[in-house]
């Protein structure tokens, strides 16, 4: 990759063509109104230069309350203070844009309010489709029978209504799209509809409600090529298929033989007429035959020959068809796609494809543009149950294709919380934009950003301002997305979430953290989002740790961060608990090796702690897994402790070597 385009992807702005916006989106704010108590002013600009659009029939809501919209696109408005605030743009010539950010990230204190980063709007011209792909979907396993004394979440009793809570999120999202799209990893039946398939070990099921929920939020069509879908051999792919026809969702990926399974689902979509195909990419493991042959059933097994023949009968049938592919393969829980994904995805593309859509690996990956098409290799979960903080992250893609071609990709940031997917804000779409920048700029794609989301185009023609941060702690804010700046120490939070802005949404209630000795409970106040530790007993020396042990993170330097909000004096113990290895006594998930300590006064007001250490190497060459555990133990003089309010908990890997703009891309913190 030349240095021109390297420099080119170090940088990032919201202004996306090659003239300026009017004003700065926070200048709308200056000199207004001045907000009550509990109120916040927030504001913003929309860009339609673009497409040239006429703001008069576009109309703003923000939290659902009507926003004054200008000739130029700003927009300001006065609010009740609020963790989450939800914007919608409509009108009868534009495509409808739904953004939601955090309270934290909007933060600016130049005006003393809320300033939202520049959004493109585009036009609904003659020929411009909309499309949304969601990941991985499954709705068994820890939702009815859930691990740990954690909740549970479905119930038969109340099904369809606990189908819906967990989609609500995302229902506006996908609502608003022409098309939405999601990969089906599960049988659907009330019960396992047989045997296993032999030699399969993990096998998914899924009650058939849930094909119904999925079209009440707006899914339209699910792809069934993967590894999931014959599970339960014949009788899981008749009892999977019969669900989604009576809910009236269009398929295609899986059948009772490999010519089903090849079938294209065909459908009209404003005028356009698109060919959506689903494959998976092995026949199996251990014995199990997963795939369609002309005997039996199976997935639609995508070879690269397969996806050539395939795309390329769409191509060529009478009613012109636009072909749109899915393909679930490639290793899993790896940050980079095989040459085999790579291969076959962009087969599709050479034989016509505008789009290749691909997952499998649960965590998100870079995209390409490809001969002016969209190459997304791993999207990674939607509504999953897997409990990794990794497979958390993830995002969906909002395509346009005009004439059936590729034009534009929006890519949502989504954090599945509480095994449902919502629309990331804070620490965590912070995380989800860094990898999509980071592993994106290794593949030579060169995004943008609208608002809170990533932008490409068929030309990847975007204009750049030249930015980096220096960003040593504190939360994340979203108008200072950018690559970290060269020749510094980069450093990157491997929880990614300890901001706590994503912990409650509705009844949603975050699952990666847990506590001793003291009740958890998540809190807001003036819109900021925090933990609280709430003593149960007299005396309590209370702990806040992670669920899972973080895993696949570098050796090398850390540094523990947090604010705290302390009622009485205490020790702060930092503890560190490593992963048990095979054979080894297991313990209680708190008790860890005390690695260093801090006494801490009582003080309203938030203080900052911090601890350094160093992690040794494993022979895979990162650090064994491990549990960052922060202990608050009162002092002697203290007497009984009272609830402890936890903020920005933070775990900082200094592994980062900033040898490329990826790695840049990577870096939240910076060593000053």
């Amino acid at each position: 990759m030349s240095n021109r385009v390297l420099s080119t992807l170090a940088v990032v702005t919201a202004s996306l063509c090659a003239f300026p916006l009017a004003a700065h989106p926070a200048d709308a704010l200056v000199g207004g109104e001045i907000a009550a108590p509990g109120e916040v002013r927030i504001g913003g600009v929309l860009d339609g230069r673009r497409d040239r659009i006429d703001f008069r029939d576009v109309s703003v809501t923000i939290n659902g309350a009507p926003v004054g919209l200008g000739a130029d696109g700003h927009f300001a408005v006065t609010l009740p203070m609020a963790p989450i605030y939800r914007l919608d743009i409509r009108g009868p010539g534009v495509f409808t844009a739904v953004q939601t950010f955090g309270h934290a990230e909007l933060r600016d204190e130049a005006c003393d309010c809320l300033a939202i980063p520049a959004i493109e709007v585009v036009a609904r011209k003659k020929g411009r489709i909309e499309l949304l792909f969601g990941g991985d979907t499954m709705a068994g396993r820890r939702y009815f029978e859930p691990s740990f004394g954690q909740r549970q979440l479905l119930f038969r009793e109340s099904l369809a209504a606990d189908l819906d809570r967990l989609l609500a999120p995302m229902r506006p999202y996908m609502v608003s799209a022409d098309l939405a799209s999601v990969n089906l990893e599960t049988v659907l039946a009330d019960e396992a509809p047989g045997p296993r398939l032999p030699g399969k070990s993990i096998t998914f099921f899924s009650p058939p409600e849930l094909a119904a929920a999925l079209k009440r939020a707006g899914v339209d069509y699910v792809t069934l090529g993967n590894n999931h879908v014959y599970d339960y051999g014949e009788s899981g792919i008749a009892s999977t298929i019969a669900a989604l026809d009576r809910a009236g969702l269009a398929h295609s990926g899986a059948g009772h033989d490999e010519t089903l399974a090849d079938r294209a689902a065909e459908l009209d979509v404003g005028g356009t007429s698109l060919a959506m195909l689903g494959f998976v990419g092995w026949e199996g493991s251990n014995g199990a035959h997963q795939v369609a042959t002309a005997s039996k059933g199976g997935a639609a097994f995508g070879t690269r020959g397969q996806v050539r023949r395939s795309v390329e009968r769409e191509r060529k049938r009478k009613r012109r068809n636009v072909p749109v592919l899915q393909y679930h393969g490639g290793a899993e829980y790896v940050d980079r796609p095989s040459e085999t994904t790579v291969g076959r995805l962009r087969e599709a593309v050479e034989q016509g494809a505008p789009l290749a859509i691909g997952h499998h690996p649960h965590l998100v990956m870079g995209v390409e543009v490809y001969r002016k098409a969209l190459v997304a290799p791993s999207i990674g979960n939607f509504l999953f149950d897997q409990q990794h903080p990794r497979t958390h992250v993830t995002y969906a893609i909002r395509a346009i294709l005009e004439k059936g071609r590729f034009l534009r990709a929006e890519f949502v940031p989504v954090g599945v919380i509480d095994y449902r997917p919502m629309p990331a804000v804070g620490a965590m779409r912070e995380r989800v934009l860094r990898r999509l920048f980071g592993f994106s700029a290794e593949r030579g794609t060169q995004l943008a950003m609208s608002g809170g989301h990533a932008v490409v185009y068929a030309d990847q023609r975007a204009s750049m301002t030249a930015s980096c941060h220096r960003r040593a702690a504190g939360e994340f804010a979203l108008a200072g997305f950018a690559p970290a700046c060269g020749g510094m120490r980069l450093g990157r939070d491997v929880i990614g979430r300890g901001d706590f802005a994503m912990a409650r949404g509705g009844d949603a209630m975050e699952r990666a953290f847990m506590s001793d000795d003291a009740g958890l409970e998540f809190a807001t106040r003036d819109g900021e989002a925090y933990a609280v530790l709430r003593p149960e007993k007299a005396a309590s020396s209370p702990a806040l740790f992670t669920h899972a042990y973080l895993r696949d993170v570098p050796a090398g330097a850390y540094t523990v961060r947090a604010r705290v909000k302390l009622p009485v004096a205490v020790r702060v113990e930092l503890r560190i608990k490593d992963r048990p290895q095979p054979g080894e006594q297991p313990s209680a998930r708190w008790r860890g090796d005390i690695l260093e300590t801090r006494d801490m006064p009582a003080a309203e007001a938030w203080q900052d702690v911090s601890f350094k250490f160093v992690r040794p190497e494993e022979a895979d060459g990162n650090t064994r897994p491990f549990r960052p555990i922060l202990r608050f133990v009162p002092t002697a003089q203290s007497g009984n402790l009272e609830p402890i309010a936890i903020d920005d908990f933070e775990v900082i890997s200094w592994s980062v070597n900033g040898a490329s703009d990826a790695d840049r891309w990577h870096a939240s913190h910076v060593a000053q």
